[in-house]
C-alpha cells in the first residue's frame, strides 16, 4: 500500500493582483501549546512542488508582528507552522513548510497620513535549491553550476529541449514574481538524468576539438 501522502496545490498561478493570500505563523512549545500566532498579508510567494517556502515576501503593520514573524524561523523556540489562506478564506487552510536557513530582509515603509509603518518582510531559503530564470539560456547556466558533469556553454541550445522533456527540473508554484520568470527546483534523480542526456549528446556530436584539447 502506497504511503505518499497527496501534497495540495495553493493555486498560486490563478490569483491576481488584487488578491493577496494571507499567512498565519503558529508556534508551539513541546507541549504543543500555542505561543505565538502571528498574520501577515503575502505579496509574493514561491513554494516547491513539496510545499516548502522557498520565497517569500509579506507585510505586516507592526512591529511586534514582523519581528515574530522573522523571529519564527530565524530563532524558532518551538515547532513550526506556516497556514496559506487564499484570498478571502477564513478558515480553510494549506500547511506549507517554512524555508530552510532562511535569509530575513525588512523594510519599514512610511505611510502618508499615518503614523506608523508598514513592514516588508522578506524571506529566501538558502538550501541553494531554487533556481529562478527568465529563458532558458539562463536556465542552461544554473545547471552547469550546480551539476558535476562537465559541459559546454553552447550545449544549451540542443539540450535544454530535452532536459525539460526528462522531467529533471520540477517547475515550482509562484505568485508576485515577474510573469517572465520560471522557478524551478532539481528532481531526485536530476543528476543521473542529466549526465545520461549529456553522454547521448557526446555520443551521437562527439566533443569539439577545444574541448577535448
Amino acid at each position: 500500500m502506497s504511503t505518499t501522502t497527496e501534497v495540495l496545490k495553493l493555486g498560486l498561478t490563478d490569483l491576481t493582483e488584487a488578491e493577496l493570500p494571507h499567512l498565519e505563523v503558529v508556534v508551539r512549545n513541546t507541549k504543543s501549546e500555542i505561543i505565538a500566532n502571528v498574520g501577515a498579508q503575502i505579496c509574493a510567494l514561491i513554494v516547491s512542488p513539496q510545499n516548502r517556502v522557498l520565497y517569500l515576501e509579506a507585510v505586516s503593520t507592526s512591529d511586534a508582528g514582523a519581528h515574530a514573524l522573522m523571529g519564527s524561523v530565524s530563532e524558532p523556540r518551538g515547532v513550526v507552522e506556516f497556514r496559506f489562506y487564499r484570498a478571502g478564506d477564513s478558515g480553510d487552510y494549506i500547511e506549507i513548510q517554512p524555508p530552510d536557513s532562511s535569509r530575513l530582509a525588512n523594510v519599514r515603509l512610511s505611510v502618508s497620513g499615518w503614523s506608523r509603518h508598514v513592514h516588508h518582510v522578506a524571506m529566501l531559503d538558502r538550501s541553494g535549491d531554487l533556481m529562478l530564470a527568465p529563458d532558458d539560456a539562463t536556465l542552461w547556466r544554473k545547471l552547469r553550476e550546480k551539476m558535476t558533469c562537465p559541459t559546454l556553454a553552447e550545449w544549451g541550445v540542443a539540450l535544454m529541449p530535452k532536459i525539460h522533456k526528462s522531467e529533471m527540473l520540477l517547475e515550482c508554484e509562484a505568485f508576485g514574481v515577474p510573469k517572465e520568470m520560471k522557478a524551478f527546483v532539481l528532481g531526485p534523480d536530476a543528476q543521473t538524468s542529466f549526465d545520461e542526456i549529456v553522454s547521448e549528446y557526446v555520443r551521437s556530436c562527439g566533443i569539439p576539438r577545444k574541448a577535448a584539447a
